[in-house]
């Protein structure tokens, strides 16, 4: 499936340095909205993550360190994306629960390396694993997560697990880019940048979106991929934007809160247009846009754009 971003993505953003905004402030949806049914299969993951137990991962103490990775889930937007995929195409999501779990754990595992590579030592208010157990716990426990994964997206045979693992290699090249960008210091340009997103992270999301419709062979397998390829685009931009924006004040009345941040879209914006961190907030928050109305793009059914459009503007960034 051959949804290119980088090429048409950065010609939107060079056209965004003759379209700067005054004035504005910027709000983020702190959760994602579902359906009933999608919720209870969210639910129903976060209950299997949670009785998990050592003989799941073989030794009391392999798994002392595996649950502290475990133990605050972020938004869920993973298995969201599964189930959400599995209702589009007709499937009770409680069938996809073990898939929308192991992608849950891979997307942890992934966590969990980036914080030794980066040297994070906190992780959603806490010491990150390898700050708190060390790095070789934390290496192992990262690996403990993945075999997980693997044992439970096997259950859906063997095209649903190179699917993974395509996506899953991708994630990697988009992390080893990412670093060495970092390593070697020069400047990230917007299709850079985007490249980078797209491995490290949208890839995985439009796997993500569309696993359920590979596994049923069902048509909507290839716009649900071009979905949560572009939603995870603007999902990381997204979260670049929370970096550098203290989202209590909303950047009210030119009032703000920034990081230096280099390898952030904001960060990007102002060295490759050289424009000010304002003026460079207000440019990654409309090519955030521009990829949260790109991945309704893809949806043609009118009740299927229904379905979706509550994920759409939980990674977009209101511009009021």
């Amino acid at each position: 499936m051959g949804f290119g971003i980088s090429k048409e993505g950065s010609a939107y953003a060079l056209q965004l340095e003759r379209q700067a905004r005054t004035g504005r402030r910027f709000l983020f949806s702190a959760s994602l909205p579902l359906a009933s049914s999608v919720r209870r299969g969210v639910d129903l993951v976060s209950e299997k993550i949670s009785r998990f137990s050592d003989a799941d991962f073989s030794e009391t103490e392999l798994f002392a360190p595996v649950s502290y990775a475990l133990r605050k889930p972020g938004k869920m937007l993973r298995p969201a994306l599964v189930m959400l995929g599995a209702e589009l195409i007709g499937s009770d999501p409680d069938e996809f629960v073990d898939m929308a779990a192991a992608a849950e754990l891979l997307h942890t595992a992934s966590l969990v390396h980036d914080d030794i590579i980066d040297n994070d030592t906190a992780r959603r208010g806490a010491p990150s694993l390898h700050a708190r157990y060390g790095p070789e716990a934390a290496l192992l426990s990262g690996d403990a997560l993945i075999a997980k994964a693997v044992g439970l997206a096997a259950r859906y045979g063997a095209d649903v697990m190179e699917t993974v693992s395509r996506a899953s290699l991708d994630m990697c090249a988009g992390e080893l880019l990412d670093f060495q960008a970092r390593r070697e210091g020069g400047p990230v340009n917007v299709r850079k940048y985007l490249k980078i997103a797209r491995l490290k992270n949208a890839v995985f999301m439009g796997t993500c979106a569309s696993l359920a419709a590979r596994f049923r062979h069902s048509r909507k397998e290839a716009w649900l991929y071009g979905f949560g390829l572009s939603i995870g685009v603007a999902f990381q931009i997204r979260d670049d934007l929370i970096e550098v924006i203290d989202s209590s004040e909303r950047l009210r009345n030119g009032g703000s809160a920034l990081a230096d941040a280099p390898s952030n879209m904001v960060d990007v914006f102002a060295r490759q247009f050289g424009v000010d961190k304002k003026t460079a907030i207000r440019r990654a928050a409309q090519l955030n846009n521009y990829f949260a109305d790109r991945a309704l793009g893809f949806v043609k059914s009118k009740s299927d754009r229904e379905e979706l459009e509550a994920c759409a503007e939980f990674v977009r960034v209101s511009v009021g």
